[in-house]
């Protein structure tokens, strides 16, 4: 299986390190973006830092992306490897608002990522 790259916070309040992982296949009703640019912001501070309760670790930062469709799950329509999309912020109802680029966003189910 092909790897990544990724950047991860192992435990709380441990340092950042850079590790290879397997990339995933999209499960059904979900894609999967190639990450080209990703935004991290105060809650990664949060994250990294062990404050927030409940998640599980090792954790990888950055919840605010913008790349290029590169798989897409059984029962998905409207979304095609070679889109470029950008998927923001993700709440804990688990919805997100992702948005192909140029067009307008709708909400949708998610999982949040990292």
């Amino acid at each position: 299986m092909a790897t990544m790259r990724v950047v991860q916070v192992p435990r709380p309040k441990g340092p950042f390190e850079i590790v290879d992982r397997q990339i995933p296949e999209p499960g059904a009703g979900s894609v999967r973006i190639k990450v080209q640019a990703c935004g991290i912001c105060h809650s990664d501070s949060v994250t990294k830092e062990g404050a927030f309760p409940g998640i599980q670790y090792p954790r990888v930062p950055g919840h605010e992306v913008a790349g290029v469709i590169d798989g897409v799950g059984a029962g998905v329509a409207g979304w095609t490897p070679g889109q470029r999309v950008g998927d923001g912020t993700a709440d804990t109802a688990g919805t997100a608002t992702p948005a192909v680029v140029g067009s307008s966003s709708t909400a949708r189910p998610a999982k949040p990522p990292g």
